[in-house]
Parts: C-alpha cells; structure tokens; sequence
C-alpha cells in the first residue's frame, strides 16, 4: 500500500513538474509578444520621381475613394510641412479615435461621417500617456530630395500599408506617363 501511495505521489510530482513548465513556456512566448508592441515598424522606404504634395493629394485621393470593406473604418489625413518640404498621410481606425462614430455604424445608416459628442471623458491618471498616441493602420511620408524626386517612407500595418504602398507606385507610374 505505502508503495502504491509513493508511486502517486511521484506521478503526482512529476505532472505538476511538466505544468509548471508549460506555464513557464506559456508565459515566455506570451510575454515576447508585448516588447514595445506600439512601435510601428518600417515596411518600405524608397526614393520616388514626382512632387511630395502631388503625390500626397493622389494617394489620399484613392485611398478615400476605396470601397473595400476593411477600408471602410479608415479616416485618411493629408498633412503638409512646408518647412521641410514634406507631406505625410496617416491612416487612422475610426473604431479606436475619441469622439468619432464610424461611418458605417447602425447609428449613422446613411454612412456619413460624423464627430461624437464634445463631453469630457473621465479618465484615470494611468491612462493619460496614453492620449497623445494616435492609433493609425500606418503613416506614409513624403519628403522632397530635390525636384523631381521624393523619399517615401511607410510604416505601420503591413496589410493595409501595403495597399497604400502600390497606390503610391500608380501615383507615381500616372505621373510619369503625364
């Protein structure tokens, strides 16, 4: 009987061994996820022929005008900085912007974008560095090298910054053939 009972016992021992170390592996590869996950990676950078607000204008123009389902939540904003004679296009998630309803919410059936109500939000004091980070499906920059010639830089989601990357290749092919 003592035997039987020190065999359980090993058994016992031995399963709680291996669970432990299944935890152990489960939390390493959950924890190597999280590594300063906001950092949004580059995912092409190229020097282009053409104008950086041309370009811009262009790409933003067929961006806003694509039906495609999983655009659909997207806001689209053409910034430009003269001093530096660069534009840059950020691509924000409606679902995750304050004070914006999406344009295809039961609430808004006519699909026309609309700003929430201006009320404060209450938030608590851990969640105020989180404000200032704008949540966007990626950001592509424009700058001027000289002339005839940008640098185009695009970091972000690598799905949908690769749609607005070959938008931004039939930008520029459009405007070499003009």
């Amino acid at each position: 009987m003592r035997a039987i009972n020190q065999a359980r016992f090993y058994l016992n021992a031995l399963g709680m061994k291996k669970a432990i170390a299944g935890l152990g592996i489960f939390l390493m590869s959950a924890c190597a996820h999280l590594i300063d996950s906001t950092v949004k990676p580059e995912q092409f950078e190229a020097p282009l022929a053409g104008e950086h607000a041309v370009l811009a204008s262009c790409v933003t123009h067929k961006l806003q005008s694509n039906g495609r389902s999983y655009m659909r939540p997207l806001q689209f904003r053409n910034r430009q900085y003269p001093d530096i004679e660069a534009s840059e296009i950020h691509a924000y998630d409606t679902r995750y912007l304050p004070n914006a309803i999406a344009t295809y919410a039961p609430s808004n059936p006519d699909a026309i974008f609309i700003y929430a109500h201006t009320a404060p939000e209450i938030q608590s004091s851990a969640q105020r560095r989180d404000n200032d980070k704008a949540v966007y499906a990626f950001a592509l920059l424009l700058q001027q090298i000289d002339s005839h010639t940008v640098q185009a830089s695009l970091r972000g989601d690598p799905f949908i910054g690769n749609i607005a990357w070959k938008i931004l290749q039939s930008c520029v092919m459009a405007g070499s053939e003009s």
